[in-house]
């Protein structure tokens, strides 16, 4: 990656929260660099994106690995969806990431994959809809001389749609948390974007190395009070908490998600409670790096936005 001409990078799929985070953040970037996103359906691309000489919408699909287009890049962001359409999302990750992988290995000028995946994707099992990370970082961990896995936390913009309306003055949001006081890293999408895109623009030695993982949270951890009191705050109105307890967790995502993926959900929420997979990495490690937008703030630019 040269310092004097400027570094071309494609992301993929460009809609995704983390996606859209990181493009706005290359965007800004004080390196220029020239920006190819990969949607479905470029009518998609905000016109914030379009507007900018430095960044071109492509038709590509992740299902299709003859329609994405990496020529001409130097690194490559992935964010892998899940499916919706009833697919094993572990069946999913594998042909998704291998089309993925057969793109990259017909350009050799892609230097650097910084994947987006998640907290606990290191884990075979046991922990629900995260299979498919777990999936999607084996079969790229060496697709280009430098990857790097990067493993968000819980995203705040989850609590958007936890926010529910019941009527004008009947304002609820349910949490999957049990206990309300239960702490677990969580972070914007906005500081999600913005590490991807430092991984993606780096090009310090220490930053060429074969293979990375980091784990990212934000500034401190949060319980289902503290989301109650930054919602309330941000949006200026009294909500109702209500706590979800274990044996609940199917009926409360069979109103949210098609019925076969309800246990995946179901166990990603475990895999976060006491006793569960993930409760011993909550507090972070030598790996973790913290953000600095905290929950109320981010929630405050969801309301006004």
């Amino acid at each position: 990656m040269s310092n004097n001409i400027p570094i071309h990078v494609t992301v993929l799929p460009a809609s995704t929260q983390a996606g859209e985070a990181t493009i706005r953040a290359l965007l800004n970037a004080e390196q220029k660099p020239i920006i190819r996103g990969i949607y479905r359906d470029t009518s998609k691309a905000p016109d914030e994106f379009t507007d900018n000489p430095r960044f071109d919408a492509a038709k590509g699909d992740i299902d299709l690995w003859s329609g994405l287009d990496f020529r001409g890049s130097d690194a490559v962001f992935y964010n892998p969806p899940p499916p919706f359409d009833g697919r094993d999302p572990a069946v999913f990750a594998a042909q998704t990431a291998n089309n993925v992988l057969a793109a990259l290995k017909r350009v050799p000028s892609v230097k650097r994959l910084v994947v987006s995946s998640a907290m606990g994707s290191q884990y075979e099992r046991g922990t629900g809809m995260l299979r498919l990370n777990h999936v999607t970082d084996l079969v790229l961990k060496k697709a280009v001389p430098e990857v790097v896995i990067v493993r968000p936390a819980y995203y705040y913009e989850t609590w958007a749609a936890a926010a529910k309306t019941k009527g004008t003055d009947d304002l609820c949001f349910e949490s999957p948390l049990e206990d309300p006081d239960y702490k677990i890293p969580m972070l914007s999408v906005e500081d999600i974007g913005k590490f991807c895109a430092g991984y993606l623009l780096d090009s310090s030695e220490a930053s060429k190395q074969s293979l990375r993982s980091v784990e990212l949270h934000g500034p401190r951890n949060y319980s289902s009070v503290d989301v109650h009191k930054a919602i309330e705050n941000a949006t200026g109105k009294k909500w109702e908490l209500a706590n979800i307890p274990r044996e609940g967790l199917a009926e409360h995502f069979g109103k949210e998600v098609p019925e076969v993926y309800v246990p995946e959900f179901v166990e990603l929420i475990t895999a976060m409670l006491p006793g569960g997979v993930l409760a011993g990495h909550l507090e972070g490690g030598e790996d973790t790096i913290r953000g600095t937008v905290e929950l109320e703030e981010a929630l405050r630019k969801m309301v006004s936005g």
